[in-house]
């Protein structure tokens, strides 16, 4: 084991094609500046990714609120009343369903008939939530999602890129008057996304390692696309943790598997895999899990493709990937 001190190596932001003013994230139901025409559309997005895949799409035809505020994860979503009120306007609600945020999906099911609910965990494949790790005891998942489904999808970038494609339909479904700005906005926006799934496949292509220790399980869907295996340390939700059996049957994985980084995330508490870290001699290293950017994040012109090169850079260097 090595006696060295635990070591986070520190975020590097970037800014890529599609910087996205922090003026367009907001925690209210105010409308977005889009800065142009008056917008066709109102959508209510549920948190930071699927607003910012919508705005890709919708340009200036679309005022765009994200619901979470910055900085916040979207598990623990509490809808303010001024937000309860927004559904009634809004022409589309983007969301992930099966009791993921609860407070969304109840406002929508008081909302007029009128409004277009898009639930994006229609348009991909799921993965079922397994046990953590055979043969160990405790429950680390008693938070998930209806039928047992891990809701992270927007952490895949392909699955993705499906997602965008579905906005896309849906925007051109009930606005045709402007369907083909939404899907020429929609092809410029996927032109990013599609070169950030070959950047993952080439990069995690030769690893000495394809197994990563995660804060939580948030990273399922992107293991399951690039051919790698994940422990989490806390469940569905980062605020479900592990037993003392099931966090020490944790380490011993880690340490079978010769996994020398374990990844904190910026919204998980960071005790237990400093934990696991200390336990098998590894070093510490920070994943987004890209749930709720800080404002920080935004003034700096930080976006998902952004922030997933970032992740990918880390995970190449905690795996001793090739390339």
């Amino acid at each position: 084991m090595r006696s060295s001190p635990l070591r986070i190596r520190p975020i590097r932001t970037s800014l890529t094609m599609f910087a996205v003013s922090a003026s367009l994230v907001v925690a209210s139901c105010g409308s977005d500046d889009t800065g142009g025409s008056q917008p066709t559309l109102t959508v209510l997005a549920a948190f930071y990714p699927l607003g910012e895949a919508a705005r890709g799409v919708g340009g200036d035809l679309v005022s765009v609120t994200d619901l979470t505020p910055p900085g916040q994860g979207p598990h623990d979503l509490e809808l303010q009343p001024a937000q309860m009120g927004a559904f009634e306007e809004a022409d589309v609600v983007i969301y992930l369903g099966r009791g993921f945020q609860p407070q969304v999906e109840a406002a929508l099911a008081n909302s007029p008939a009128g409004v277009t609910r898009l639930d994006l965990l229609d348009s991909v494949d799921l993965l079922g939530v397994d046990e953590q790790l055979a043969g160990t005891e405790g429950e680390v998942d008693g938070e998930v999602l209806e039928g047992d489904v891990d809701p992270h999808v927007w952490l895949d970038p392909s699955r993705m890129i499906t997602m965008v494609d579905a906005i896309t339909n849906t925007l051109a479904e009930i606005d045709p008057d402007n369907a083909d700005t939404y899907r020429a906005n929609a092809e410029t926006y996927l032109t990013d996304l599609r070169g950030l799934d070959r950047e993952y496949r080439a990069g995690l292509a030769k690893c000495r390692s394809r197994v990563i220790v995660t804060s939580h399980r948030a990273f399922g869907y992107l293991a399951d696309t690039y051919d790698l295996r994940q422990i989490p340390i806390a469940g569905i939700s980062p605020d479900v943790e592990p037993d003392p059996r099931t966090l020490k049957a944790i380490a011993a994985e880690a340490k079978a598997e010769g996994v020398t980084t374990i990844f904190l995330e910026s919204i998980a508490p960071p005790d237990l895999a400093k934990t696991v870290a200390r336990e098998i001699g590894a070093e510490l290293d920070l994943l987004d899990p890209i749930e709720g950017l800080t404002q920080d994040q935004l003034d700096a012109g930080d976006t998902y493709a952004s922030i997933m090169r970032d992740n990918l850079r880390r995970l190449a260097a905690g795996l001793e990937c090739a390339g």
